[in-house]
């Protein structure tokens, strides 16, 4: 309780344009993990198809995706949501930027190994994991 009023806090310090992006990264993240805990995997992927169906041809200025991903990451760990909820929330902030990849892939080492993230043009905008070599297997453009 004495952490939830820490952070209520701390809310209540921010611009109400930060406050406005972590309730909406809020949303976006719980909602995304109710889905993948009630539904099939098939049909969470076609609902959530059609949630990020847009016309990619917007370019995200960096600054924006940087605030995101660090209001996706804050509301995360509250929520316990690892890669690829906060992946498939990025990918949802950025449905409509046309340089945007959400990657699975998969290691094996002593056990077998997934992890998502979210590339663009390349560049690993969430879910790095520099020390760890994970073997794309699946790109969702």
């Amino acid at each position: 309780m004495k952490n939830w009023w820490k952070r209520f806090k701390k809310f209540t310090q921010l611009s109400s344009s930060d406050q406005l992006l972590l309730i909406q990264a809020f949303f976006v993240v719980s909602t995304i993990q109710l889905g993948l805990k009630l539904l099939s995997f098939q049909t969470f992927r076609q609902l959530y198809s059609n949630l990020i169906r847009a016309n990619k041809s917007a370019e995200t200025p960096r600054q924006l995706i940087d605030r995101e991903i660090q209001a996706i990451q804050k509301v995360s760990g509250p929520l316990s949501a690892f890669c690829l909820p906060q992946a498939l929330a990025l990918t949802y902030f950025l449905r409509k930027d046309k340089h945007i990849d959400l990657v699975v892939g998969v290691r094996k080492s002593h056990t077998f190994e997934a992890h998502a993230w979210v590339e663009k043009n390349g560049t690993v905008l969430i879910g790095d994991l520099p020390d760890l070599d994970f073997q794309p297997i699946w790109t969702w453009h």
